[in-house]
């Protein structure tokens, strides 16, 4: 285990920067990415090159975004590409769509005659699964989704935010969607809410963050390929297993698969966001997905006709999107389903 020297918090060895506090705990050395700033639509985008600061990109609305980047660092192991991609579906059972997702990627560029050049690359990944009512849903999702890019933006410039900063980025999101229920006199299955997964990279650096029951796989491994959950529901089931039942009689409680926590319900000092950081080093293909795709197991039983013909670059990723989406309208169907894809490559 590494101890945190900022916050002393233990930490697995293969962490590069702290889980709890977001402070470097190794000198591994620090890998740049080639980033863009775009939206949920299929656009090409445009690098941004800044002499002295950086700039804001837009952001665009729609049901789909994609890219592709590249880049070339001198480091003995640097990022090579990032392919990226995202969806929402109504699903076959619905007649609205309470999903929201977003992607917003900005590149930091300083040069001149007299300066050392600099560049600096960041991304931003968010997922959000709304509930509440007729529209509620929809308003909870499009609210943290907008809140939570919206306070992210300016800190970026020289890393990401700590552990600290992205909680309290949350706790602010929280507070928006409740104090609009309050206002709103919302009550009970009336008050909107949503869940919540957000990934953040910045050069190799990376944060996740999640509240509810959306989920973020990661694929790596080529020649052993792992499929690994890297965020745990927020439900009753795990509140019960934390409490000592056993898995059998958990799974049987009439409430197993009920939310325990949720953005936009109660107010913030009652939220627990669970919260992570690590360093990207080997080629990585991250899923971040509403319970509409991964509900009845359909990821865990499905990855590796799904997933790994993407990591293992055999099909586009917009390809593969595709198909995982009617792979789960096929299987679920039930929900609206929402899936972004970002798969990273390296090279030594």
């Amino acid at each position: 285990m590494n101890i945190c020297p900022s916050c002393k918090a233990e930490n697995p060895d293969s962490y590069q920067f702290c889980q709890f506090c977001g402070a470097k705990i190794t000198d591994k050395i620090t890998e740049e990415i080639e980033i863009f700033d775009t939206s949920k639509v299929a656009i090409d985008t445009e690098e941004l090159q800044l002499e002295t600061n950086l700039e804001d990109s837009p952001i665009i609305s729609s049901e789909i975004i994609s890219s592709e980047l590249s880049i070339v660092t001198s480091s003995t192991i640097y990022l090579q590409d990032i392919t990226y991609a995202g969806k929402t579906d109504v699903g076959r059972q619905r007649d609205r769509n309470e999903d929201d997702f977003v992607a917003v990627f900005q590149t930091r560029c300083i040069s001149g005659k007299s300066q050392i050049g600099d560049r600096s690359d960041r991304g931003l990944f968010v997922l959000c699964d709304g509930m509440g009512g007729h529209a509620g849903g929809a308003e909870a999702s499009a609210i943290a989704v907008n809140s939570i890019t919206d306070q992210f933006r300016p800190f970026w410039i020289d890393t990401l935010p700590g552990k600290q900063k992205i909680e309290e980025i949350i706790a602010n999101t929280n507070q928006a969607i409740f104090i609009k229920n309050e206002n709103e006199k919302r009550q009970s299955l009336g008050r909107m809410g949503t869940t919540l997964i957000l990934l953040a990279v910045h050069d190799l650096q990376v944060a996740i963050a999640h509240v509810g029951d959306s989920r973020i796989y990661k694929l790596t491994d080529i020649n052993s390929p792992k499929l690994e959950q890297i965020t745990r529901d927020h439900e009753v089931l795990n509140q019960l297993l934390d409490l000592g039942v056993d898995l059998e009689s958990a799974q049987a409680s009439p409430d197993a698969h009920q939310l325990t926590q949720a953005l936009g319900p109660n107010p913030s000092d009652h939220l627990e966001s669970a919260i992570q950081f690590f360093s990207l080093t080997e080629p990585t293909l991250f899923l971040l997905c509403s319970d509409g795709l991964c509900d009845n197991d359909v990821v865990e039983q499905n990855w590796r006709s799904h997933l790994l013909p993407i990591l293992n670059q055999e099909i586009d990723l917009q390809t593969g999107l595709d198909h995982l989406i009617e792979l789960g309208n096929n299987l679920n169907g039930h929900d609206n389903l929402t899936a972004i894809l970002v798969l990273s490559t390296s090279a030594h």
